[in-house]
């Protein structure tokens, strides 16, 4: 376990944090050991696979104590902060994450992280997001599973309609319709997973990589699987509530 803003000293020079726009902080390995394995390369070189360039950086085999602040990160878009478990060596264990000036952060993802603080900024839904998690999160033992989920899905719609409206106010009419014919596809793929679906949904990536990034897209197709996942599991829970 290191000191978080030492170790944010170390990792990304301050001359850099304005260009970032994600930032994971994963305690697993990238090969998703959450304990050393000795049989693994991920685990026994620590730095190997951690991506350390603007705009993406991400971070394996971390544990953090202590501060972060990651109020130089002015573009940050995209935070994630993940531990392995609720143990002490497993949670990351961040006293006061500060993301007051991070005003473009439109997806925040805390998972066996222990953030005994957080100072916003103006993102107001973002906060408001955090705060009913935070408090589900309190009273775990009168809360079930489906409840959660199904907060965390209303938490994903939000986020993602709120991403694709401001990606959609940098383009033009045809790309704004053309991306809509995008996520349409990706439903259609994920309900009936037809081939004629599939090409399109390529035919289209092709098409929108010229004005949105590739990594974008994958973004956006991504958050939609896992809204569906999450749908598919709610129902799941409903059904066996009923037998």
């Amino acid at each position: 376990m290191v000191n978080a803003n030492e170790w944010l000293d170390e990792k990304i020079p301050k001359d850099q944090r304005a260009q970032a726009t994600f930032l994971y902080v994963y305690r697993f390995c990238q090969s998703g050991h959450s304990t050393h394995n000795n049989d693994c390369s991920n685990c026994n070189n620590r730095n190997q696979n951690s991506h350390t360039n603007a705009p993406n950086y991400q971070f394996y085999n971390t544990i953090l104590e202590g501060e972060l602040d990651l109020n130089e990160f002015v573009n940050l878009q995209h935070l994630y902060i993940y531990g392995t478990g609720w143990g002490q060596d497993q949670q990351q264990m961040i006293t006061c994450l500060t993301i007051n000036k991070c005003n473009k952060l439109i997806d925040l993802q805390l998972k066996y992280a222990y953030i005994s603080d957080i100072t916003f900024g103006e993102d107001k839904r973002l906060k408001s997001q955090v705060e009913k998690l935070a408090s589900i999160v309190r009273n775990i033992k009168g809360t079930n599973l489906g409840d959660l989920k199904l907060t965390v899905k209303k938490f994903e719609d939000e986020n993602l309609e709120y991403e694709i409206a401001a990606i959609k106010s940098k383009l033009t009419e045809d790309c704004q319709l053309l991306l809509e014919t995008l996520l349409e596809a990706q439903q259609e793929v994920l309900q009936n997973d037809n081939a004629f679906a599939r090409k399109q949904l390529e035919k289209i990536k092709k098409r929108l990589s010229n004005v949105i990034t590739a990594e974008k897209v994958e973004e956006l197709l991504g958050k939609i699987v896992e809204i569906n996942e999450l749908a598919a599991q709610l129902n799941n829970l409903k059904i066996q509530e009923n037998q």
